[in-house]
């Protein structure tokens, strides 16, 4: 269904690029904005990406610091 209608939308959108309707330039000021929201996405999705691995590899320090302690206090009640 979806693939369908963007074949649909974009056969009619090259279709009226093509024959140079009075609509032209709106339709190719459309196009690259959502081109530019496209981009946009792309670049927040790798941010976010960035920030999920630094508060993993946060958390994961943090667990292997609390465990180290752990141990330690055991090590040291045993003396």
């Amino acid at each position: 269904m979806i693939i369908t209608f963007s074949a649909v939308i974009s056969g009619w959108t090259l279709i009226l690029l093509c024959s140079n309707t009075t609509f032209n330039f709106e339709i190719k000021e459309i196009i690259y904005k959502m081109y530019l929201n496209q981009k946009n996405f792309i670049f927040n999705v790798k941010d976010l990406s960035i920030l999920l691995v630094k508060d993993a590899n946060e958390r994961f320090s943090d667990n292997n610091q609390d465990s180290f302690q752990f141990n330690n206090m055991k090590d040291d009640s045993k003396k």
